[in-house]
């Protein structure tokens, strides 16, 4: 069998980030599996299990991956804890998010590569899109989010129901809500709404552009980062029709008051339309004076973890659009290439070697 036509890479660890994480990463990783099957799809899922922690099993023992498949193989490529102390924020971060999707995407073997989480779960739609084939090498793929209530993982082993059950819980939809231009940029603003959920670009892409900003901090702003790096590189985003779930959870960046507040502005402009957005300053003014009311931290500032600020990230994104900063944010080494890691492969992967 040739190469996969398509690469999806994750990553996580067993240790229950977010809460209910092995229903969430099991009804996503069976359903992604059934449908690539469906539409016969030359596929592969890379796990990149990232510090797993010592007293838990490794992802790659945890889901039962026995079943034949023709089209899609599952690969788990594990980063031990030696490399991860090495990191500055190591004892604060137990995965550092972007070093964890390098590694996936170096080591990934389709002519498309998608970074994706672990807790998503793809519509019939575009999965049949996929196995069309018709992906282009100078696009930036993107698409909207759409979050669904956890209660759909109930439902992990039948793909069917897991689809029918995300149309009835629907909670959230993150599309683009920044129109017009970056900043004080004549950039576009790109859909960068929880775009590292979602980013598909063909292989030469990501290794002419050296994958994901490896920023020493969590992962928040990376992606946004990688979005404008390939529309610098040449790569037009294209915001697809076809869509995709997230299992909710919480998130370990945003305080629950200014999350709240937001989801009800996004429902509003959902059903209303555009004539909304002369609201928007007054709703993120109102998250973040309500949050700063509320007290409350969101988990990150709880132990004290440093992010990339607004203006640090915008700040980036300028200096790549000027030329002062070149496009490639990291070495050619990226994606931790000159260490060999541990790789486990279930179903067709050995005949793709």
């Amino acid at each position: 069998m040739n190469n996969p036509y398509i690469s999806i890479v994750q990553y996580s660890r067993n240790d229950d980030h977010g809460g209910n994480l092995f229903d969430r990463m099991s009804t996503s990783l069976y359903s992604t599996i059934e449908l690539l099957e469906r539409y016969k799809l030359e596929s592969e899922i890379i796990m990149v299990d990232y510090n797993p922690p010592p007293d838990k099993p490794c992802l790659r023992e945890i889901f039962d991956l026995t079943k034949n498949r023709k089209y899609v193989s599952v690969r788990f490529i594990e980063v031990p804890n030696t490399i991860h102390i090495h990191y500055a924020q190591s004892e604060k971060i137990p995965m550092n998010n972007m070093v964890a999707r390098n590694v996936g995407i170096r080591r990934a073997r389709g002519e498309f590569i998608l970074s994706t989480g672990i807790d998503v779960i793809f519509s019939s739609e575009m999965i049949a899109f996929f196995a069309q084939k018709t992906l282009k090498k100078d696009i930036s793929y993107r698409t909207s989010r759409i979050d669904v209530a956890r209660c759909v993982s109930a439902y992990s082993m039948d793909v069917d129901s897991v689809l029918e059950s995300c149309q009835n819980n629907i909670i959230d939809f993150h599309f683009n809500t920044n129109p017009g231009y970056f900043e004080d940029t004549r950039l576009p603003a790109l859909h960068t709404n929880n775009c590292g959920d979602f980013q598909l670009l063909h292989r030469d892409v990501w290794h002419n552009l050296n994958g994901y900003p490896e920023i020493d901090l969590i992962g928040t702003h990376s992606d946004t980062i990688m979005s404008y790096m390939a529309y610098l590189h040449g790569a037009k985003e294209v915001v697809l029709k076809e869509y995709f779930y997230h299992i909710d959870h919480p998130a370990r960046w945003l305080k629950p008051v200014y999350t709240h507040i937001l989801r009800n502005f996004r429902a509003l402009y959902t059903a209303l339309g555009d004539d909304v957005m002369v609201l928007k300053e007054e709703y993120y003014a109102l998250a973040k004076k309500a949050s700063e009311m509320s007290g409350e931290k969101s988990q990150v500032e709880s132990v004290g973890i440093d992010m990339l600020s607004k203006d640090e990230y915008a700040g980036i994104i300028k200096e790549m659009a000027s030329g002062a900063r070149d496009l490639k944010y990291n070495t050619d080494s990226w994606g931790l290439e000159k260490i060999v890691l541990e790789e486990y492969s279930y179903g067709i992967a050995d005949e793709m070697a």
